[in-house]
């Protein structure tokens, strides 16, 4: 969230229900650009080593992409040691996201 904030990124919606037109839920991403249709996760290998966890991860982003989002993964280490390529990563995506139709995807705040 401060990396984002410190580099004047829009806001994003932080772990945001997305569902399909048809309302079945798509993912549960970190974080949401509506506007862009741009979905952000952080993967650290704490969540994401074991096998299992590693294909459900490819499963999540594969459902996401199958509705056009694009879908941007980004290590913690890579937040702290590469700021700046990580927010060129997401302005990037969010810039070619919003130059296209919005994409018929439902976003539900999480609950506080």
């Amino acid at each position: 969230m401060a990396l984002i904030k410190r580099g004047r990124l829009p806001t994003p919606l932080f772990n945001a229900h997305l569902y399909s037109p048809d309302g079945a839920l798509i993912a549960i991403p970190d974080a949401w650009w509506p506007q862009a249709g741009v979905a952000a996760e952080v993967d650290s290998r704490e969540w994401h080593l074991t096998p299992a966890d590693w294909e459900r991860t490819m499963r999540r982003h594969a459902q996401m992409s199958k509705h056009g989002i694009i879908v941007l993964h980004f290590t913690p280490r890579k937040i702290r040691s590469e700021p700046a390529s990580v927010i060129a990563a997401i302005a990037g995506a969010v810039e070619a996201g919003s130059a296209r139709p919005p994409l018929p995807v439902a976003a539900r705040r999480a609950s506080a």
